[in-house]
Formats: structure tokens, sequence, C-alpha cells
């Protein structure tokens, strides 16, 4: 299309000159700046392409506005549960394809959150290029969207992080373990680790077993989650909605079904 575009820009430059011209030129230039999409792709996903959100109908803000925060107990519910339903809504009620960012804490600890947390994961959303975090989950603290570098200083209180990669086999072997990082590896000293991952990959676990390839008892498996899981779905909202009291009395069930439509 943009080759149709300078096509049809050089027959009518040849017979403008001055003011003309250079209204046509910024006019070129706006219509290539709206026609061109920013693509983010996460490479060691099988590809996976984040949409990009300057190019539809909506915003990181009127996303991070429409997050559903009644519905889910922010309070009482898991990052990952949360994460999962929201990315699904995403998709569902905007056709937007989200990532996740998966935060992994060593001892140091931000302005939000807890000390016992060894770690944390939100939607990520590309506007034209950047990648932002979407974490609704923390009304006093965070009021909007977030650069990631901005979203990691919040919880973490630094900024010197490493981004985990397919090729650090120790790294991802250790999202099993359920306990926080060390500050220094083989890799360096970092004062926290993290990961981009397609929306559907619901755990640190699931990212893990996509990645690597075997499960925490290093049995192989293929785990790929391009598309939603239902049954986690199910699973996450139940956790998201209700009290493990609530959850022992069958609580949420028929709120969940309603509210995932199936």
């Amino acid at each position: 299309m943009l080759d149709i575009l300078y096509q049809e820009w050089f027959k009518e430059a040849s017979y403008l000159k001055g003011n003309s011209m250079q209204k046509l030129l910024l006019g070129l230039l706006f219509i290539s700046f709206q026609v061109a999409a920013q693509e983010v792709v996460i490479y060691d996903f099988n590809n996976w392409k984040l949409t990009d959100i300057s190019k539809t109908n909506t915003t990181k803000e009127k996303l991070f506005t429409s997050m559903n925060r009644d519905f889910i107990k922010l309070g009482g519910s898991i990052c990952s549960n949360r994460a999962l339903i929201w990315a699904y809504d995403f998709k569902r009620f905007n056709n937007v394809d989200a990532g996740k960012v998966f935060l992994f804490y060593t001892k140091k600890n931000g302005e939000v959150g807890r000390k016992t947390w060894w770690y944390h994961v939100s939607p990520v959303v590309n506007e034209n290029g950047s990648i932002y975090t979407l974490d609704a989950g923390f009304p006093g603290n965070i009021k909007g969207p977030l650069l990631t570098l901005d979203w990691l200083e919040k919880f973490t209180g630094s900024r010197n992080c490493k981004e985990i990669r397919a090729t650090d086999t120790d790294l991802l072997k250790k999202m099993f373990d359920g306990y926080v990082y060390p500050q220094t590896t083989s890799h360096g000293t970092y004062d926290c680790y993290y990961i981009y991952a397609p929306a559907a990959y619901w755990t640190p676990s699931s990212v893990a077993k996509g990645l690597l390839g075997v499960d925490e008892n290093d049995v192989p498996v293929h785990y790929v989650r391009e598309q939603f899981n239902t049954n986690e779905l199910y699973q996450a909202c139940v956790e998201a909605v209700t009290s493990s009291a609530g959850r022992f009395f069958g609580g949420g069930k028929k709120r969940c079904k309603d509210y995932l439509q199936y």
C-alpha cells in the first residue's frame, strides 16, 4: 500500500511547487505513520505478535479503565489469576492479542507489593512499538499504564533487572521452585529478573514448561498456549472471585461460567 501512496505522490508532485509541495509531503508522512504498524514480537514463543493497539479503536488508557475490578477480588486474589482473566477480556472484547510480563524477585522490594512474594505478573500491550504494563490490581499505587522498567521499579525499587530468554535454562528452571531468585548468578548481578510471554501463559511453571519442554520432574512435555485454555480460565476465575472458604463451598462457579460465557 505504501508503494502505491508513493507512486501517487510523485505523480502529483510534478505539478506542485512551494507551499503546496510541502503540504503534500507532510500529508504523505502522516499517512505513512498511520499505515505502518509497529510490530512487537516475542521470538522465544513461536514469534508471538502483540497487537499494535494504535491501529485499533482503543488505547492503553481505555483498556486500563475497562479492567474489571468489581468482579475480581483485588485484595484476595493471586496476580496470575487476575492477569489471565484481564488478558482474556482484552481479546474477547477488543480483539487485542496482549502479552504478559512475569517479574521474579531477589531480596529487593519496592513501594508496591509484599516482601513475601517471589514473583508477580501483569498483562502487557503494544502501543506504537512500546510495551506497557496494565496492572489494575493496585488502585492506590498504580493509576494507569506503565512502561515495563517503570513497573519493575515500582515493585522492586530497581531498574537493574535481567530479561530471561529461552537460552537461560538455569533461570527458567527456578520458575518451578517457588523461591526468590539469587541476585548473583553466572549471568551477573541483578536486582530482579523478568520475562515476556504470550497472554495465555498462566503461571511461572507454565512459562518454564513452554520453553524448556519438560515439567518440574524433567519429564518431557509439549506445552503451548497460543490460545486461552478454557479449563485454566475457569479455575483462575473461581480463585480470583472467591475466598478460600467460598471455594470450599463451591462459590464462584456459576458466576464464572456466566462471566466467561461458556
